[in-house]
Order: C-alpha cells, then sequence, then structure tokens
C-alpha cells in the first residue's frame, strides 16, 4: 500500500475542492506547479467564493492564468514576481498585424491585466475590503490597451436569418438545432443558455398564438426572455432527441455520449461548430443531392467565423435596430453603465449606403423588417412550426401549396391503384364465371382433362407448388 505524506493529501484535497465540478485539466495543471505557489492559487479561489461568489468560468479563467503565469515564471514564489515580469507573460499574448488584423489579442490581454491585477491586490492586501485594495507596485502603471476596432467582428463575419435557415436545413443533430434557433430568439451568451434546465422554458399562449418564457441566469442577474421562432426546433428536439424529456429538472441542451444529461460546456459546443465548419458543411459542397444553390449558400457561409459567440452578436445586431436602448440593455442582460449597447446600436455602420441604395432606386424605401426565420402557425390549432415546414408537426394539417399539391398526387395515386385492382377483380370474376360455365357443359370426362391441359399450358392455371 502506497503512503502520501500529510501535506500531499492536503493540497490534494484543497485542489479536488476549488475544482469540483471541473474537468482535470484544472487539477493537473494546478499539480503541475510548486506547492507553495498552488497553495496561494487555493487561498486565492477560497477567497473569491467568500468575496464574489465566483460563475464556473470565471473560476476556470482564473486557475488557468495562474498556474499558466506560475509556469512561465518557472515557479517563482509570487509575491517575488517583478512588474517587468508580468508584463513579458501579458505580451507573449500579441500576435502580428499580419495574423490577426483586427487585433483580437487586445481583448485577451486586457482580460488577463485585469485578472492579474486582483490577484495581485488581493496577494499584498489580503485582509482589505474587496475594493479598497490598493494596486501592489508590481501591477501598478500597467494600462489597458485600446483597438481602434469596437469589435474584433467585421460586419461581413455576422450570420443573417437566411444564414441561419440554410444552417438548420442541413444540421444533422436536433440539439444543436435548438441551440442555433434559440441563440438567436435570445441573444442570450452561450453559457447561459447551456446551463439551462428543461424547468426554466414555460410555454404560453396569448390570443390564440403561442410563445415561451425562458428563464436565465446571468453575469448581471436573472431576466426573463420570449421564445417565438425557436420553439418549433425546441419541441422537435424535447419530443425526438432529448434523453428525458419528461425530468424537468434534466438539463435542456445536455451533452451526449459519456456525459450524457450533463450540462453540455462552451468548449465542447465550439468544436462542434468547428467540426461542422472544416467537415460536415464542406462536404455538402460535393454532395450530388444538395441543390446548387444551396451550395452557394453553404459556400458563403464558410468564410464566416463558426463559433458560439457570434452568434449573440449577430443576433444583438439584429435587435438592436428594434428595440431602444433601455429595452436592449435590459434583453442582453448589461448593466446601466455598460458601453456595449453602443457597440451595436453603431456596428453595421451601413446606414449612409442603403439611404444611397434607396435614392438610386436600386432598394426599395421603408422596407419593412422581414424575418425569414418566423415560424409558421398552424391555421387548424395555432401550433408554430418550422418555417420550411409542409405540414403542422401537431394536426397533421397541409401548411403550404406544394404540399396540398403532393397531397391531392398521392391521394390520386391511391385512388389509381385501388382502381386497378377493382378492375383486376372484376376480370377475375369474369373469367372464373366462364370457366364455371364452360365445365358445366362439359359431360365427358376426356374432355374435361383436354381442357384442363389447355387452360395449364396458356398459364390460365397454375400448378400448386
Amino acid at each position: 500500500m502506497i503512503r502520501y505524506p500529510a501535506e500531499a493529501l492536503e493540497i490534494d484535497a484543497r485542489l479536488s475542492t476549488i475544482t469540483e465540478g471541473l474537468h482535470n485539466e484544472f487539477f493537473n495543471g494546478l499539480k503541475s506547479v510548486s506547492k507553495e505557489n498552488a497553495f496561494v492559487i487555493v487561498d486565492y479561489i477560497s477567497a473569491m467564493y467568500t468575496e464574489t461568489n465566483p460563475s464556473n468560468n470565471y473560476r476556470k479563467d482564473n486557475i488557468r492564468l495562474l498556474y499558466s503565469f506560475s509556469k512561465f515564471n518557472k515557479d517563482k514564489v509570487f509575491k517575488s514576481i517583478t512588474r517587468d515580469e508580468v508584463i513579458s507573460f501579458l505580451n507573449i499574448r500579441r500576435k502580428p498585424e499580419a495574423s490577426d488584423p483586427l487585433h483580437k489579442w487586445v481583448g485577451t490581454y486586457n482580460q488577463y491585466r485585469i485578472y492579474l491585477i486582483r490577484f495581485f491586490k488581493w496577494l499584498f492586501f489580503p485582509d482589505k475590503e474587496q475594493n479598497k485594495r490598493p494596486k501592489p507596485k508590481v501591477v501598478n502603471n500597467i494600462p489597458a490597451l485600446r483597438r481602434k476596432e469596437k469589435s474584433i467582428y467585421k460586419p461581413s463575419d455576422l450570420w443573417t436569418e437566411k444564414d441561419d435557415l440554410i444552417f438548420l436545413k442541413y444540421c444533422p443533430s436536433k440539439r444543436n438545432k435548438c441551440f442555433h434557433a434559440m441563440s438567436w430568439d435570445t441573444s442570450c451568451r452561450p453559457h447561459e443558455l447551456l446551463k439551462l434546465r428543461i424547468k426554466d422554458v414555460s410555454f404560453k399562449i396569448f390570443e390564440k398564438k403561442q410563445y415561451a418564457e425562458v428563464f436565465v441566469n446571468g453575469k448581471t442577474g436573472t431576466r426573463h426572455i420570449p421564445l417565438i421562432d425557436s420553439i418549433p426546433y425546441l419541441k422537435d428536439y424535447l419530443n425526438n432527441e432529448h434523453p428525458q424529456p419528461e425530468n424537468p429538472n434534466a438539463i435542456l441542451l445536455c451533452a451526449y455520449g459519456k456525459s450524457i444529461n450533463k450540462v453540455l460546456n462552451s468548449q465542447s459546443l465550439n468544436r462542434v461548430y468547428q467540426d461542422y465548419k472544416t467537415h460536415f458543411f464542406p462536404r455538402l459542397l460535393k454532395d450530388p443531392n444538395v441543390p446548387q444553390e444551396d451550395k452557394e449558400k453553404v459556400q458563403e457561409l464558410l468564410k464566416k467565423p463558426w463559433n458560439p459567440y457570434i452568434r449573440r452578436h449577430s443576433a444583438l445586431t439584429q435587435k438592436s435596430k428594434l428595440l431602444k436602448e433601455h429595452t436592449l440593455r435590459q434583453y442582453a442582460g448589461w448593466t446601466s453603465n455598460s458601453n456595449m449597447p453602443q457597440l451595436y446600436i453603431h456596428y453595421l455602420g451601413n446606414e449612409a449606403g442603403e439611404s444611397l441604395l434607396e435614392a438610386y432606386g436600386i432598394t426599395p424605401k421603408d422596407t419593412k423588417y422581414s424575418n425569414p426565420l418566423k415560424s409558421k402557425q398552424c391555421p387548424n390549432c395555432n401550433e408554430p412550426n418550422k418555417p420550411d415546414a409542409r405540414f403542422c408537426a401537431k394536426c397533421t394539417i397541409v401548411l403550404t401549396y406544394d404540399a396540398y399539391n403532393e397531397t391531392l398526387q398521392e391521394q390520386k395515386e391511391k385512388e389509381d391503384k385501388l382502381l386497378q385492382m377493382e378492375e383486376k377483380f372484376n376480370l377475375m370474376q369474369s373469367q372464373i364465371r366462364t370457366l364455371m360455365s364452360v365445365f358445366g357443359s362439359l359431360k365427358n370426362q376426356n374432355d374435361i382433362d383436354t381442357m384442363a391441359k389447355q387452360l395449364f399450358q396458356s398459364g390460365i392455371l397454375e400448378t400448386s407448388k
């Protein structure tokens, strides 16, 4: 039996506590640094629980940052770290203009800067109130960097409703269709949707129109958001693919495989989208069963970013045209002093171009907002259906003219088959009556045998096998 020193058992127990519910990489990452630094990280994360009650994502970001920071500085004791060493660590996030023209690295740099400043404030002044801790010299005068671009995304990167239609048409997973549709409907952060349980969605009816409300618990508090156009995809997923649709406490957009019914994390969802972009959807371009028009749409869509967060950017950009700023803040889960609305309100920056196109008569004036993702309400039972639905998912009534014609054609084919069967039956009856009449007129056995032989030779009668 192997015996572990008491200190090793203690650190393992403490590491297990602060990494509870996280992937093994976080426990192993902390085990890979010096015991002294590991204990400091454990104490810091434990202090977080008392001071801020951090989310899992915030906890993961800080743990990963701090054990990476420790290894970068070769496990130098945290209190001995210099300002130059902090700056050197931050500078490895920089990327050349050629590989990152939108300067996405600046966001990571600034986030790491904030995390390290908070950490060193606590490290040197743990007994002071969180908001009253001064900056120690090690992180003093390290300014945040400014980026010329308002966003890491270009307007051409954003997904449109037509992009969503082509994605939803060919996406092979009902769960992923559900996330995709809900992300547009709610404009939620990916992790906000991934945390939802079935009980967080409540279906409602107002004046014969069905909608739903989803209760979202985000980083700025809770909020209720309506579900409208994503309802058909949500119901399809719950009715046909979810492992526990009757369990209200089950995770709504749950993981599959070995992690079935567990929370699907953002990294796993991101891998799903990357697999779609690099493997699944490119194969459609070579599929002879995919119409050329759809192939062209897929080809254009593959030029855009494919990640869960682009869904929020795309949806909020569209919603910023429809909602007033104070309503947009509440809807998106932004604080009253957040600058995010300005980013989305001026995101597209294409108002002047649109006005010129209208002035030259290229596009019509006062074009009302048209939503290709709008669900198709059944006129019979008021059930919301997918935009391309041909029959109601609930009562099966015909919803499109093509489906109506197809139904008529199927009915005609059935009637034609019945008519053919009736004609064959009548012919057989006529033949039987004729045979019975002929055989009834024959008195001699030799004549009967001769007639039977002729019938067998002609194929009218067959021998039993």
